[in-house]
């Protein structure tokens, strides 16, 4: 009797076609998007990308440079399924990291109005060293936060407007908006998080442009609760009538009860 042959899992290719070549997966998640969704996304990264060249002209040969970092604690608690507390609080420095010349810390009440979007109100104080001795300013806020996914990509927008009170200068109320996007992809077996940030201020009562932050970096998330980031800042902001730049090193530890 003829025997047999033995079955195998392997699929046949078929007569006349080539064979499949096995698929594989190098240094991207396997979740990656496909690439008709990836379009909005792509459209924002390149929007930030722009406004970089587009401050870069405005900016003659960059002459006023500094450096300094930008140093952040973030708090954030559930109160209940709808409400949490938030704090945020930072230590700025400048020339060249010698100068530490801003600090703040605050406490806000924040509501879930959909699993994306969240509106805040809270107090912050801040302290600037301009002269010999630290300055406060007393500052309310109202700020709408979105977080969401699109096809892995982590968009989020936060809006805000603060009320700024001093005894030291004029009062002022200020816009803030900052956009971020998060790309899908883990780098290295530490499933790093690449992310590009920008975020400008314009103040009402000058009515003007105050400021301009444009950066990005990595983001790390070792447990369940805690976010890491380790990233770089173009900061280019009002000095007087004209226009500095400064080169900020960011890191950032984000806490989450």
């Amino acid at each position: 009797m003829a025997r047999t042959a033995p079955r195998t899992s392997k699929s046949m290719p078929t007569p006349g076609l080539p064979p499949t070549a096995p698929s594989s997966t190098v240094g991207w998640s396997r979740h990656a998007p496909q690439p008709n969704n990836r379009a909005l996304v792509f459209r924002l990264c390149a929007a930030l990308l722009l406004m970089l060249l587009l401050e870069l002209p405005a900016a003659p040969t960059l002459a006023r440079q500094d450096a300094g970092g930008s140093y952040n604690l973030l708090l954030k608690g559930a109160v209940n399924e709808d409400w949490f507390l938030i704090s945020r609080s930072n230590l700025a420095s400048r020339n060249n990291f010698g100068d530490a010349f801003l600090a703040y810390t605050g406490i806000g009440i924040g509501r879930q109005l959909t699993p994306a979007i969240s509106l805040r109100v809270g107090y912050r104080r801040a302290w600037f060293n301009f002269t010999d001795e630290w300055q406060p300013e007393n500052r309310g806020y109202l700020e709408g936060y979105f977080a969401d996914r699109i096809n892995g990509w982590r968009l989020t927008n936060r809006a805000r407007v603060e009320l700024r009170s001093f005894d030291w200068r004029d009062d002022d109320t200020r816009l803030r908006n900052e956009i971020s996007v998060e790309a899908p992809w883990s780098l290295t077996a530490l499933e790093l998080k690449l992310y590009l940030e920008e975020e400008f201020f314009y103040s009402v009562n000058d009515a003007r442009f105050e400021a301009n932050w444009l950066g990005g970096g990595l983001a790390w998330r070792p447990a369940k609760g805690i976010k890491l980031k380790l990233g770089y800042r173009w900061n280019r902001f009002r000095a007087g009538a004209d226009w500095a730049n400064r080169n900020v090193l960011v890191t950032g530890v984000n806490l989450f009860f």
